[in-house]
């Protein structure tokens, strides 16, 4: 009987040990990858040799003939002209809208729309699902689930 009670002891400190062994393993785990997804990544440099390095501040003037400095004008941006049957529209939906290659959610996601943002819309899909639109801001055409935008007069 004494031989039971000691191998039985045995078995519930092993299965004891086994499982604090197993949860500290998992904790220190869990924190390894915790500390790892908490540094930010490298700033991207993109292909067409834009690199997201701010440049630097041009340096002060020495010229003393003026005394105000007038910045630069930049020329006006051209609003480009609504196509023949196109209309400007906002969107309603409150957590805005995927933008895709395709009048379905088959079709790539190529980004999303904000909630009140100016959009171009360009035409429908045949079942009135889809709405064909271009942002105003960047040129980007797409389609969106209609139902979501409001037309602007």
């Amino acid at each position: 009987m004494n031989n039971f009670l000691l191998a039985l002891a045995k078995l519930i400190l092993g299965v004891f040990f086994a499982f604090i062994l197993m949860s500290l393993v998992g904790v220190a785990t869990a924190r390894y990858f915790m500390a790892k997804l908490a540094v930010s990544p490298e700033k991207p440099i993109f292909a067409n040799g834009t690199s997201p390095v701010e440049e630097p501040a041009p340096a002060p003037s020495t010229n003393t003939a003026s005394t105000t400095t007038q910045a630069p004008s930049k020329p006006p941006v051209a609003t480009p002209q609504l196509e023949p049957g196109a209309y400007k529209a906002v969107v309603i939906q409150p957590i805005g809208l995927v933008l895709r290659e395709g009048p379905g959610r088959d079709f790539p996601q190529l980004g999303g729309v904000e909630y009140n943002e100016q959009i171009i819309v360009l035409g429908e899909s045949e079942n009135r699902q889809w709405l064909r639109i271009r942002l105003p801001v960047s040129g980007q055409r797409g389609w969106v689930k209609a139902g979501n935008t409001q037309k602007i007069n």
